[in-house]
């Protein structure tokens, strides 16, 4: 089976700084992909340049940008038009997620998390695709979640983003057909990473730990499933059943019944990569 390797073109990976977006990064450094990591953590974006040089002979860039802000996309695709990269990967990760009832954090927290998980990888994929398109190569690989099949209270703007991003990308791929571009969506359950414990939600996810996989094994069915040609990638045995066994659930249901799992919390907080 071969692997994408881009054609010494460049992948662009956002939230880069730690979790999946870290995780990607570091494998596809390993298939010989140039990187230009971008977050908002500069200490932590360049410690993770300095791993991937020291490990690979590949160029590898760092951007630091805040995407939740309406600046963000257009700044990051002018830094990377600056150092004259091709970019034939871009990976949309950066996310964000409050655990509690609607507008708990704020009517600004949730419009934030609007424009980081939604409009974000839209403008940049709209900035980026052009070129793309010019080369007749090149991949739009959107991180959703398995929150975004169904709706799930108590983190409802973050599950309905994702849902977002799962159908925009089936439209934006089926668009695509034919031009040598695709469109992906990657969608992960519960992960091993810091999101959880800073959402507010790490208690709900200590009772939820079957199936859960670590950022390296979200990252790698991701890369496989490229390789495969999938438009949708669900990670995890567990998470495919689930998704499976979901299917002929009423979304009026899916939401009552999620509701009971992810319960109101005492307080809630904020979790961003």
């Amino acid at each position: 089976m071969s692997s994408e390797r881009h054609q010494g073109g460049a992948a662009v990976v956002t939230g880069a700084s730690s979790g999946i977006g870290r995780a990607l990064a570091v494998a596809l450094a390993a298939r010989g992909s140039s990187l230009v990591l971008a977050a908002r953590s500069k200490e932590a974006l360049d410690e993770l340049a300095r791993e991937i040089a020291a490990a690979h002979s590949i160029r590898v860039e760092v951007v630091v940008c805040d995407l939740s802000t309406n600046d963000g996309p257009r700044l990051l695709e002018e830094r990377v038009r600056a150092l004259g990269m091709n970019v034939d990967l871009l990976v949309n990760n950066a996310g964000a997620g409050v655990y509690g009832g609607f507008g708990a954090k704020g009517p600004e927290r949730e419009a934030e998390i609007v424009r980081l998980n939604v409009q974000a990888p839209v403008e940049l994929a709209a900035r980026f695709l052009p070129g793309m398109l010019a080369r007749r190569r090149g991949v739009i690989m959107n991180i959703a979640s398995t929150a975004a099949f169904k709706p799930v209270p108590w983190i409802g703007s973050y599950s309905a983003t994702k849902a977002h991003l799962l159908s925009w990308t089936h439209a934006l791929d089926v668009e695509l057909g034919g031009t040598g571009v695709r469109a992906v969506v990657v969608c992960p359950g519960s992960t091993a990473t810091n999101f959880h414990h800073v959402s507010g939600a790490s208690g709900k996810q200590s009772k939820n730990r079957l199936g859960q996989q670590t950022a390296q094994d979200v990252a790698r069915e991701a890369l496989e499933g490229l390789d495969r040609g999938k438009r949708v990638i669900v990670t995890g045995f567990v998470n495919r059943l689930h998704i499976a066994l979901t299917t002929f659930v009423p979304d009026g249901l899916a939401a009552r019944l999620a509701y009971g799992v992810m319960g109101p919390a005492r307080r809630s907080k904020d979790s961003r990569v």
